[in-house]
């Protein structure tokens, strides 16, 4: 019997440590975004931000290694959530396998993604700057669409052609992304991706036979 309530003890003690750092993350979190809008990136303190999140700086080290580690995990959940929904969305053996309106679906739920999450990709992209943010996005989706054009059995010439090329789409989607987000996203997330679907899969893609 007591081994039964102990064991609940334990895990009900963990549990409470856990909410706790879930809660300190998050002060922290907030405390980044809000002094964002006080002052540049650069010129935040991490006794600025223990400050605004109500905790010592020793809590904060516990966390992170400095300020820019901070962002970085901002920049790592954003990418990682954003991978999540392209390889669950996009699926099939062949280009042709895939329907425009799954393309379409799926660029309506990265906006919406990026509507529920626009303060922090703003804080990043304020933090590291755009075009920091968009090599480091570029990085990732070029993984993407280079698995993505292997199983769909597409030929992007050569190495060189192809680096170039999803340069130029993730750069072109970085702006379309950040223009709407700094523009309090005015436009519904589906007009967004019917320009999104116009520029990219109308007309990128389809220039080379995609």
């Amino acid at each position: 019997m007591w081994d039964n309530r102990h064991k609940d003890w334990k895990g009900w003690v963990f549990l409470k440590k856990d909410l706790r750092v879930q809660k300190t993350l998050q002060s922290i979190d907030d405390a980044i975004i809000r002094l964002l809008k006080e002052k540049p990136f650069e010129n935040i303190t991490i006794k600025d931000i223990s400050d605004e999140a109500m905790i010592n700086r020793g809590t904060f080290y516990s966390h992170y290694s400095d300020k820019y580690e901070l962002i970085e995990s901002f920049q790592v959940a954003l990418v990682s959530d954003i991978e999540e929904l392209l390889y669950g969305n996009i699926v099939g053996e062949s280009f042709s396998e895939i329907a425009e309106s799954q393309v379409k679906e799926t660029i309506v739920k990265v906006f919406e993604y990026l509507e529920e999450n626009r303060i922090r990709v703003l804080t990043v992209a304020n933090s590291v700057g755009t075009t920091e943010f968009a090599k480091y996005f570029s990085r990732h989706m070029y993984n993407f669409y280079k698995v993505k054009s292997e199983e769909f059995g597409v030929d992007l010439n050569s190495e060189g052609f192809t680096d170039y090329l999803i340069t130029y789409v993730t750069n072109a989607h970085m702006g379309i992304f950040l223009k709407w987000l700094k523009n309090d996203c005015q436009e519904s997330t589906e007009e967004m991706a019917g320009l999104i679907e116009t520029f990219t899969i109308n007309g990128v893609f389809k220039a080379i036979d995609i």
